[in-house]
């Protein structure tokens, strides 16, 4: 189904997400759960979140959470996974849509917000991944099948402004994408570690630069 050409509502920020309450009333306690994990986490970091905090925050019983979920770990990436689709599915409107250089500042926002949250809490995904070790090879599986549908989102992007700009052979949508993803996520970090947003903003002048290099004319 071709998308729509109308102006799309614009989703809400990264700010937005993690600062609106959550209402029980409109969940399930599953939903409870991950949505509680997924503020707990960014702020604490899974290790340093207990499941039973998890569940005191979203008012839902032990045996509740083992009904829903069979470990920590399978929680986990419940809530990876929740991330990822709702992240997707909120900017895919916009940040698949890169017809032009015009459109790039809008498409690059996203990655703004997460640096100029609280604490420069960053990328939620990217704070679990630098936590899980290979002793963790589900969480990690999960967690790379989830930044690699990310990077398709940001390929699928380049290949639009491939098509409407005419770039030649030594445009690779999915080589840009992959590098510009390790690009983010070290200036995330990198934000998060010195407390300041300079990192993720002179990335984006840097990856402006290189696609106005790389486009003919």
């Amino acid at each position: 189904m071709a998308r729509s050409k109308t102006t799309a509502k614009a989703p809400l920020s990264v700010a937005e997400v993690f600062s609106t309450p959550i209402d029980p009333a409109r969940h399930n306690k599953r939903e409870l759960l991950i949505l509680v994990a997924v503020r707990v986490f960014h702020q604490q970091g899974v290790h340093g979140t207990g499941i039973a905090e998890v569940m005191k925050l979203a008012g839902v019983g032990k045996g509740q959470f083992y009904h829903y979920f069979e470990s920590k770990e399978q929680f986990i990436c419940e809530v990876v996974r929740f991330i990822t689709d709702d992240f997707l599915t909120r900017i895919a409107p916009f940040t698949y849509r890169l017809e032009s250089m015009d459109r790039f500042d809008a498409w690059f926002q996203p990655y703004l917000d997460f640096a100029e949250l609280p604490r420069h809490l960053g990328c939620p995904v990217g704070g679990i991944a630098s936590e899980m070790s290979p002793a963790h090879p589900a969480v990690r599986a999960c967690v790379a099948l989830c930044l690699q549908r990310w990077v398709l989102a940001l390929a699928e992007g380049l290949s639009v402004l491939q098509q409407k700009t005419g770039a030649g052979g030594n445009f690779q949508p999915l080589q840009l994408a992959e590098e510009m993803a390790a690009s983010i996520q070290g200036a995330l970090l990198m934000c998060r570690a010195m407390q300041s947003t300079r990192y993720i903003y002179s990335l984006r002048e840097r990856q402006r630069n290189r696609l106005l290099a790389l486009l003919p004319g």
